[in-house]
C-alpha cells in the first residue's frame, strides 16, 4: 500500500493555541527594524542589525506561527517547526493532550507543540470540578473507537480537537481494508522553504559580523 502524504483538500484545520500573539508581535517588530534600517541606517552596523532582525523573524515564524494540525481525507498532519508529519489514521494509536498534542503510532509518539494546554490548566479545571461536586475526567482519548473522551467541568477548544481526531480515526478504521496489506506508515518531509531562509539570514547575518 502506498504510504498517506496528508495531500489534497484538507478536511479541517485546527487553529494553534498558543504561540499567535507573541509570533506576530515578533514579525511586526522585525519587520519595522529592517524598515527602518534600510530608510535611515546605512551602515554596516545598519545591516547587521537588518540581517539579525530578519533572522530572529524566520525563527519566530518557524517555532511560534507554523506549528499547526492539519486534517486530510486520510491523515493528519502536524507541522512542525522545519518538517511536517503526516500520520495515516489507520495507524494512529492513540491521542493525548498536554501541554502538546501527542499522536502516538507504531509505538513512536509525534508530537505538535503548536496545540496544547497552557501551564496551570489541568489544576484549574481540577479545582472547578470540586466547586462544581463533580470529578475532573482523563486527558485521554482513545483514537480507534473515538471514546473515553475528556469529561472537563466546561468545553474547550483542547477537548474539541481531541473529540475530532477521534472521530475521524475512528470513522477511517469502519472502511473496509485488505487485511494482507500493511498499514501505511508515517511520513515526514522537510520545510524546504523555511530550511533555505534560516540558512541564508543566518550566514548572511555571520558574515556581516566579519565586515
Amino acid at each position: 500500500m502506498q504510504e498517506s502524504t496528508g495531500s489534497g483538500e484538507p478536511l479541517e484545520r485546527f487553529k494553534p493555541t498558543s504561540g499567535m500573539v507573541g509570533g506576530w508581535s515578533g514579525l511586526v517588530v522585525g519587520v519595522l527594524v529592517v524598515g527602518y534600517v534600510v530608510v535611515a541606517e546605512h551602515s554596516v552596523l545598519g545591516l547587521r542589525v537588518a540581517l539579525g532582525a530578519a533572522f530572529a523573524g524566520v525563527l519566530v515564524w518557524c517555532t511560534q506561527l507554523r506549528p499547526r494540525v492539519t486534517a486530510y481525507h486520510d491523515a493528519l498532519t502536524l507541522h512542525g517547526p522545519v518538517s511536517d508529519v503526516a500520520v495515516p489514521y489507520a495507524a494512529v494509536e492513540e491521542v493525548t493532550m498536554g501541554q502538546t498534542l501527542n499522536v502516538w503510532a507504531g509505538g513512536r509518539r509525534y508530537v505538535c507543540v503548536g496545540i496544547g494546554k497552557p501551564l496551570g490548566f489541568d489544576t484549574r479545571q481540577r479545582m472547578r470540578a470540586q466547586r462544581a461536586g463533580g470529578l475532573l475526567g482523563g486527558n485521554r482519548v482513545s483514537a480507534i473507537t473515538g471514546s473515553d473522551l475528556p469529561r472537563e467541568t466546561s468545553p474547550t477548544y483542547q477537548s474539541f480537537v481531541l473529540s475530532r481526531i477521534g472521530d475521524l480515526v475512528a470513522t477511517a478504521r469502519q472502511h473496509p481494508r485488505d487485511r494482507s496489506a500493511a498499514v501505511p506508515g508515517v511520513r515526514r518531509t522537510y520545510a524546504v522553504p523555511e530550511l533555505a531562509a534560516l540558512g541564508i539570514t543566518g550566514g548572511a547575518f555571520l558574515v556581516s559580523l566579519l565586515l
